[in-house]
């Protein structure tokens, strides 16, 4: 199997983990440039800075264990995606409660 074959083959419905895992990374280079904390301190500053980009990370390492182009072991996909929800959770939980949640 030729090497993009093989970087392709894995897929969630139509698109590829791989890709998947790309978009994740982007999404998540895009959050450590953004400052989401809206001049929070504390605990609370470093939540709504850091844990939005820490769940993209967590979630574009599982889409690599799920496309089995990585010596990752898939096993360590779901765990991952998890923890990454995790993380949301909380970022989503102290936005909410801090008031700088703008929809």
């Amino acid at each position: 199997m030729r090497q993009i074959d093989r970087l392709l083959a894995e897929k969630l419905w139509i698109v590829p983990w791989s890709i998947l895992a790309l978009g994740a990374l982007v999404v998540m280079a895009i959050y450590l440039v953004l400052d989401t904390s809206h001049g929070a301190t504390g605990v609370t500053w470093f939540i709504l800075r850091w844990f939005h980009s820490a769940c993209w990370l967590f979630l574009a390492i599982a889409a690599l264990a799920m496309a089995k182009f990585t010596p990752l072991p898939i096993g360590w996909a779901k765990p991952l995606a998890i923890t990454g929800g995790l993380f949301y959770a909380v970022f989503l939980i102290t936005s909410l409660m801090s008031g700088t949640l703008a929809f």
